[in-house]
């Protein structure tokens, strides 16, 4: 009996897996942009990106930590973010962690985002919250940032 069941279990074990059908690319490098909202800010950082390749519903969700400068006001600013793109060509919604300071005062606060990637270019609009505005710095913004990716793999799912 005991063996009747392993002949019946084993292949229903082979046959209950999930097909393979896409690979997940990774990329990272870095990226430079500029900001423009009140005013114009210029960034510098480093993005992950983790893109599901498959046929039906493939989506991409990315990491970034990047630092600001802020040269008419002199405002120092540091950033991590995370956007996601649900399908192929849709647009990348997102939010931002902001630390911000003038070198007196600091103020931390986020952002949502909503933008659109083509090949290196990312373009994004978004609107920083803040508890207490002690810092001259940008509340609505546009940013438009040039992403290079020096690093890819591909994994088989």
């Amino acid at each position: 009996m005991k063996m009747l069941t392993l002949v019946f279990l084993i292949p229903l074990s082979l046959f209950a897996q999930a097909p393979v059908n896409g690979f997940v690319k990774k990329q990272s490098g870095p990226y430079f942009g500029l900001q423009q909202g009140k005013e114009v800010v210029l960034e510098i950082g480093f993005e992950k990106r983790i893109k599901e390749i498959q046929f039906k519903k493939p989506h991409t969700h990315a990491f970034d930590l990047g630092a600001n400068y802020d040269f008419k006001r002199s405002v120092l600013g540091a950033d991590l973010g995370y956007w996601y793109r649900p399908n192929r060509i849709g647009f990348t919604f997102g939010g931002v962690v902001a630390l911000r300071s003038d070198f007196n005062r600091g103020v931390v606060g986020f952002s949502p985002t909503i933008g659109y990637k083509i090949w290196l270019l990312h373009a994004n609009v978004g609107y920083y919250f803040y508890p207490n505005l002690m810092v001259s710095t940008n509340t609505l913004f546009l940013n438009l940032r040039l992403v290079l990716s020096d690093k890819t793999s591909f994994k088989r799912k």
